[in-house]
């Protein structure tokens, strides 16, 4: 019986010698690392789409490995779908059908990339690894990426940005990199760097030497409701572009230098187009010369459906005492169907009431009016500030049947508290 005892226990032993033996082997297991190599760099890849007319790609010969260093980031919400790589001769965007690639692509991360399969197109000319579905890039499927990017080893730094003191110098061989924009500042500071109103917002960036560029920033990234800030500072962000605009796109708030604490601050609302009942009893005012008029989609927008053979017709604000606020901003929503004709936003400081000729307008000189709801944005400026009778108009003149509508108007302050 003893003897039993005696060889029960020394299996016991060993049994736990191996299993702790086997916890150490797992605790230090070297990453993996990819064993094969790039046959292409980034700029030998993007020759074989040199020449895109926009929204189109090129199929890629067989065989085509490149690598890079992942220097994008979804972890604040503002790269979507994508990461973008650099391996030092140029960079570029490998669309992915994921919204959650920090996690298994992060800053630093070098991967191989096999493009069998996968085409070299682009989106505004901006250059794109991904496929091409419905007219468009679209993104790599997460069940078959393990055929196409490769981790190589563990995260280390990220290249160090190219440094822009001016627009003027920016390349091509510089979209989908990073770049260190140095002594800039907003052109319009206070402002929200996205508006919920749409997908997206441009800010404009202002350069030391007075050349601007747009940092263009999505209404899902985590500071979209941030301010923009004053003063001078240096920002780290990705160089794209979408057509002839360029633009930065920033991973993280910190990439602004000095990071964005702004004080609390309050919007109030000094003027709005209240939907819940007409506008047109309730101070708005339509002065229709010829043609259709506006009229009251209750809950939903103001519309005018012009009639064929001659239309003029304007929708004006009630008058706004300016002078009372250190700020203001106009923001509306609108869509025009059918054909734009002729259709503009003025403002006026002098008109009461009555006949329209005997007014001021001024033009605010919008030239693109969207068939789908898009929102426009604008600081008023001191001269408008001064204004004690401020009121804004719509005006449509046009000779078919098209439509203009507005589904959002709002002039506003932001008080700091």
């Amino acid at each position: 019986m003893k003897k039993q005892l005696y060889k029960l226990s020394f299996f016991l032993t060993v049994a736990v010698f191996l299993l702790a033996s086997c916890k150490r082997e797992l605790d230090v297991a070297p990453i993996a690392t990819y064993d094969g190599k790039a046959t292409h760099t980034i700029a030998q890849l993007l020759e074989y789409h040199t020449n895109p007319a926009g929204f189109t790609y090129d199929t890629l010969p067989k065989g085509i490995v490149i690598q890079g260093v992942v220097i994008s980031s979804d972890k604040e919400g503002n790269c979507y779908k994508f990461i973008t790589i650099d391996d030092g001769t140029a960079g570029v965007q490998i669309k992915i059908n994921s919204s959650t690639l920090y996690y298994n692509f992060p800053l630093g991360q070098r991967v191989f990339v096999n493009c069998d399969g996968l085409v070299l197109g682009d989106y505004g000319l901006l250059p794109q690894l991904g496929w091409w579905e419905n007219d468009g890039m679209e993104g790599i499927n997460t069940n078959v990426l393990y055929k196409h990017i490769f981790k190589d080893g563990a995260p280390g730094a990220t290249p160090e940005p190219i440094e822009l003191t001016s627009a003027n110098q920016i390349q091509n061989n510089m979209y989908n990199r990073l770049v260190r924009v140095k002594n800039c500042h907003f052109k319009y500071p206070g402002s929200r760097f996205a508006e919920t109103t749409s997908s997206g917002t441009s800010n404009d960036i202002v350069f030391e030497d007075g050349s601007e560029i747009v940092l263009y920033t999505s209404r899902y990234a985590h500071f979209a409701s941030q301010l923009t800030p004053n003063g001078t500072f240096d920002m780290v962000a990705i160089l794209s572009r979408f057509k002839t605009t360029n633009q930065l796109t920033l991973r993280f708030l910190s990439d602004i230098s000095d990071p964005v604490v702004p004080p609390v601050q309050t919007e109030v609302v000094v003027s709005k187009l209240d939907l819940s009942q007409n506008p047109l009893e309730n101070g708005w005012t339509n002065k229709t010369i010829s043609g259709s008029s506006w009229e009251y989609m209750p809950g939903s927008a103001m519309r005018i459906v012009g009639a064929a053979g001659g239309n003029d017709s304007w929708l004006i604000s009630p008058s706004i005492n300016a002078t009372n606020y250190d700020n203001l901003t106009l923001s509306f929503t609108h869509r025009s169907l059918n054909g734009v004709g002729y259709r503009q936003v003025y403002y006026s400081t002098t008109y009461t009431g009555g006949d329209i000729d005997e007014s001021e307008w001024h033009s605010l000189n919008i030239s693109n009016f969207p068939t789908t709801f898009t929102a426009y944005n604008a600081i008023l400026t001191d001269e408008l500030l001064a204004s004690s009778n401020l009121r804004f108009a719509f005006r449509y003149y046009d000779n078919i049947n098209s439509t203009w509508l507005l589904s959002a108007f709002k002039v506003s302050t932001i008080i700091e508290q």
